[in-house]
Formats: structure tokens, C-alpha cells, sequence
């Protein structure tokens, strides 16, 4: 799974920086980028919303393959047409490529691992190496090339992917959920613990900041006039410290993974508003945009872990997506949200205000309590 992560990621790092740069040359504006953003956001949404059904009949390693096919055909779609069109459809196929990859890839590491937190936390370590390479190889490539050669590279990078990904060990679909004497499905873990909902809330607001790094974030940055290399070598900082900030879940014990997961919601939000307010100085941008990478690292960890241990085995796949339809609805909201804002204000600060609303949560997180970790029924 380690490889085939870092291939997928590394095609879509690199065409989270390609595309909005080939859309602004293009003559495509800030807030259309933003709305071809949020329709890459409801296909994710509408494959995520679908998936828990799905993964009780298909084996998981079948989506993965088909996500990294859906991921070479959003790149080969702009390669092949400029058209507006072209964009759209780019938007939709990579947002389900990513549905699809993240809720199949998650079930399979966390079925094929003892523990949750050390399963995903390792999957989010290769996919963050993938995620940092893309960017740093957009910026030469589009510098001394074009965009469309970047894009040319990321859709071979994800056909590649599809091979480690149909060697990947076949796991039969899990057994359907349990069932009471009238033979109606009991409310599942997934829809009541606690744990999955403080983790859907992590999950919205770690995909508000993916969505951003996946649009504005580009396009704040070339506003304020700074080079292709540059805006490159940010977002793969920003993806590194992502890397670190997953890393770090695997030392934080259970039973700690919630209060972690409030503070880093407040710190995702605080940092990605300070990179915005401070876009023209490329070095505190980075620093403020590196802090908020972290503190998203964590989010897009520790969610799902708590989400995964704060059920049953059986229904550890419902847990995780809709822990990942959550995220997938930030990714549709976000984009949405700052694009409307851009008609009434600068690029930046319409970031700054999603930042807020990013992090103004976390009052309401501080009076509640924890969700307690407790043996679950049929486990030891």
C-alpha cells in the first residue's frame, strides 16, 4: 500500500499546483478555480456518501486500482483540451478518484493492521512523501516546461500507481452489520459514538484545509506575484509538515486523541488565516502555512483513528466514511464559501475569514467532554 500511496499522491500534489496555475493562465478567474473546486468536492462527497454500502460487496482493493484510473483521467483530460469543460469534468473525475482512494485505502491498512492509529498514520506517512514531491516537481516542470507537462506526469504517475494497488492482498467485503430480532439493522456505532462524531468534525475541518492547498492557496500566492518555484516550494512544505503532524499521532496514547484533535482543529484554522494575511512575505506565509500543515496533519490521522476504534470491528468501514463524507463536504463547502467571499473582498482575506470559521469551533469542542475509550462488545 506504501507505494501505491505515493504514486497516487505524488500525481495529485502535483496537480493540485498544475491546475489552478494552468486555469489563471488560461484566463480562468479566482472564484470559477473556487467553483470548479467545489464541484471536485461533491463528486468526493457523493462517492464517500456511497462507499460504506459499496465496501460490503466489492473488495477494497478494486476502488484503489479504479481510483488511481479516475486520478490519470482528470490529468489527461486537461492535456487533451483547454476548454472549460475539460476543467469540469478534470474536477469531477479527480474528486471521486479521491473518494475512492482514501476510504478504500483507509479499510484496507486498518483490516490488515492491529492497530488503527499505527495503520493509517503509516499510510499517511507514504502518501505525504508523494504529497510533497508533487509540488516540488510542479514548480521546475511548469517553470521550464508548461503546466501540461506537469499534468502530463502526474497522469503517469497515477497509472503507475494501479500496479502496486492490483498487487495489494484480497480481503473479502466484511460481514453485514448486526441485525435485531426484527431483522432490522441496529443503530450502528458509526451513527451514535462519540468518537465518530468528534472525528467527522476533525475530518470537515482537515478537508477545509486540503481544499484550500488544492486552490486558493495557489492562487493567493501568484497574486501577490510570487513565481511558480516558490508557490511550489510552500505547498510542499506545507505538505511536509503535514507528514510530520501524522507522524506524530502514532506517539499520542488513545485515550489523549480527542483533546489533540480540538487544539489541532484550532491551529489548522489560526494558521491558514495568518499564511493568507501575511501572503505578500513568502517566509512568514510559509511558517504560518507550515504550522497549520501539522495541526491538519493530525486531523487527517487521528480522525480517522478515533473513528475506526470507537466502534466494532465489523463496522469499522461505515465509521471511517462517514468520518470521510465529513471531510468531503468541507471540500465542497470551503471553496463555495471563499468564492463568494472573493466578490466582496481580496483573495486573501476571504482565506482569512474561512481560517476563522475554521477554528471558531473550538469553543463549542471545550464544553464537551471526551469521548471515553472503552472496550467494545465482542472484542477483548
Amino acid at each position: 500500500m506504501g507505494s501505491c500511496g505515493a504514486l497516487f499522491s505524488f500525481a495529485m500534489g502535483l496537480s493540485a499546483v498544475a491546475i489552478p496555475l494552468y486555469a489563471l493562465a488560461r484566463g480562468i478567474t479566482a472564484a470559477e478555480i473556487g467553483m470548479l473546486v467545489a464541484f471536485s468536492a461533491a463528486a468526493q462527497l457523493a462517492m464517500r456518501s456511497v462507499m460504506g454500502r459499496l465496501l460490503r460487496r466489492v473488495a477494497d482493493k478494486h476502488f484503489i486500482v479504479a481510483a488511481g484510473a479516475l486520478m490519470a483521467m482528470s490529468c489527461a483530460l486537461l492535456v487533451g483540451s483547454p476548454a472549460w469543460w475539460a476543467f469540469l469534468l478534470s474536477q469531477v473525475a479527480q474528486g471521486a478518484a479521491r473518494g475512492v482512494f482514501w476510504t478504500g485505502g483507509q479499510v484496507h491498512v486498518v483490516r490488515t493492521h492491529d492497530s488503527s492509529v499505527t495503520a493509517i498514520a503509516r499510510m499517511n506517512l507514504t502518501s505525504g512523501v508523494g504529497q510533497t514531491l508533487g509540488p516540488l516537481a510542479a514548480g521546475p516542470l511548469i517553470a521550464h516546461g508548461s503546466a501540461l507537462w506537469a499534468l502530463g506526469v502526474a497522469a503517469l504517475a497515477a497509472l503507475a500507481a494501479m500496479i502496486p494497488a492490483a498487487l495489494l492482498v484480497r480481503l473479502d467485503p466484511p460481514r453485514p452489520a448486526r441485525r435485531t430480532k426484527a431483522g432490522q439493522h441496529r443503530p450502528g456505532a458509526a451513527d451514535v459514538a462519540p468518537g465518530v462524531g468528534l472525528a467527522s468534525w476533525a475530518g470537515a475541518v482537515a478537508g477545509a484545509w486540503r481544499s484550500m492547498m488544492n486552490s486558493f492557496v495557489p492562487v493567493v500566492l501568484a497574486e501577490v506575484g510570487h513565481a511558480a518555484p516558490a508557490i511550489g516550494a510552500v505547498t510542499a512544505a506545507a505538505n511536509l509538515a503535514s507528514i510530520a503532524g501524522s507522524s506524530v499521532v502514532t506517539w499520542i496514547r488513545l485515550a489523549r486523541l480527542a483533546p489533540v484533535l480540538v487544539l489541532s482543529i484550532a491551529l489548522t484554522g489560526v494558521g491558514l488565516a495568518g499564511f493568507a494575511g501575511l501572503a505578500q512575505w513568502l517566509g512568514a506565509a510559509a511558517v504560518a502555512l507550515f504550522v497549520s500543515g501539522i495541526a491538519a496533519g493530525l486531523l487527517q490521522t487521528a480522525g480517522p483513528a478515533l473513528a475506526s476504534e470507537s466502534v466494532l470491528v465489523d463496522e469499522r468501514g461505515e465509521a471511517l466514511a462517514k468520518a470521510g463524507t465529513y471531510r468531503a463536504a468541507a471540500l465542497l463547502a470551503a471553496p463555495l464559501l471563499v468564492s463568494g467571499l472573493v466578490g466582496l473582498m481580496a483573495t486573501p482575506m476571504a482565506v482569512v475569514v474561512l481560517g476563522g470559521l475554521m477554528a471558531g469551533p473550538v469553543v463549542l469542542a471545550r464544553g464537551r467532554s471526551s469521548p471515553t475509550m472503552e472496550p467494545k462488545e465482542g472484542e477483548p
